[in-house]
């Protein structure tokens, strides 16, 4: 994209922060986030202007309606499945309401295109096949992927008779230079680089798959450019063992513990994979960054 008006809601976050570096080189941009600080390091752009606002806040109308962006890309949310075990209603009235109120302003501006990013890991539930396409069931087990199915079901319903278009996306397991958080990923490299012991929940063959973080911004690019139209998985389609995870950052940091197995924690699917056969289809994205060289890149960024 080039001279538009981006919105990115929950722009200071991981995801949101690489979105914003990315598009705010050609494009004006107006970030929504509680998070007062700068902790995935947002580059310091004229072109970027941000508001410290809840996305469920009554001010975000006016906000909305004086910017006047023609993409929105809606990644602020509660994210983690443990957390939405521990605060369900949190959990809903962010990533539910919030997601109400962001639909229904953006409803009133003819012409812009709407890109959630939802969840592919939690929103199908425990797979009845693998990998795991478009056509299957949506049964999420954890709170958190109740509210993103939600979510989705609030976007489809105010949007489908309006003039915008949105897309839906479900990324696999994201990661990349600067993530923190408990994903398994950043977690690991943090613990080892420290020498400190790690924990896997299970017996470690708990499969996952994942995408490196500028493969997505790349195809979130292709998205809003294009304007697609889509429901769609974001992914590699490369099921990963959480005990290879280990093993690939294990050699590359000369860590010399042993992980630490306890009980499997509950609202967690134990494996999947997405199929993103659509995905090629739909964008001819096939240059995916592999988890060697993605989990090499996060650790000497």
């Amino acid at each position: 994209m080039n001279k538009e008006k981006i919105l990115i809601t929950g722009g200071l976050g991981f995801v949101g922060s690489n979105l914003t570096n990315f598009f705010s080189e050609s494009n004006k941009i107006l970030i929504l986030d509680t998070e007062t600080s700068n902790p995935y390091n947002l580059k310091s752009n004229s072109n970027i202007e941000i508001e410290y606002l809840d996305i469920r806040s009554e001010k975000i109308s006016k906000i909305i309606s004086q910017f006047k962006p023609t993409s929105v890309i809606h990644c602020a949310a509660q994210t983690s499945v443990m957390d939405s075990i521990k605060n369900p209603k949190k959990t809903r009235s962010i990533n539910i309401e919030g997601t109400k109120n962001i639909v229904n302003e953006i409803n009133k501006i003819d012409g812009c295109y709407f890109t959630f990013i939802s969840s592919g890991g939690a929103i199908y539930g425990d797979p009845k096949y693998l990998p795991v396409d478009e056509k299957h069931s949506l049964e999420p087990i954890s709170e958190y992927g109740i509210s993103k199915l939600e979510g989705e079901n609030i976007i489809s319903k105010l949007l489908n008779k309006s003039n915008i278009k949105y897309s839906i996306l479900r990324p696999s397991n994201i990661y990349g230079p600067k993530q923190k958080g408990q994903n398994v990923i950043p977690l690991f490299i943090e613990k080892m680089s420290n020498n400190s012991s790690i924990t896997i929940y299970g017996d470690g063959n708990s499969t996952r798959d994942y995408i490196f973080i500028n493969d997505l911004v790349n195809i979130i690019n292709l998205f809003c450019t294009k304007k697609i139209m889509s429901k769609i998985n974001i992914s590699t389609n490369h099921e990963v063992k959480i005990i290879e995870i280990y093993q690939i950052i294990k050699e590359k940091l000369s860590y010399k513990l042993d992980p630490i197995f306890e009980e499997k924690r509950k609202g967690e699917v134990e494996n999947i994979v997405l199929d993103n056969s659509e995905l090629i289809k739909t964008t001819n994205y096939k240059n995916f960054t592999s988890i060697d060289k993605g989990i090499e890149k996060t650790i000497n960024f």
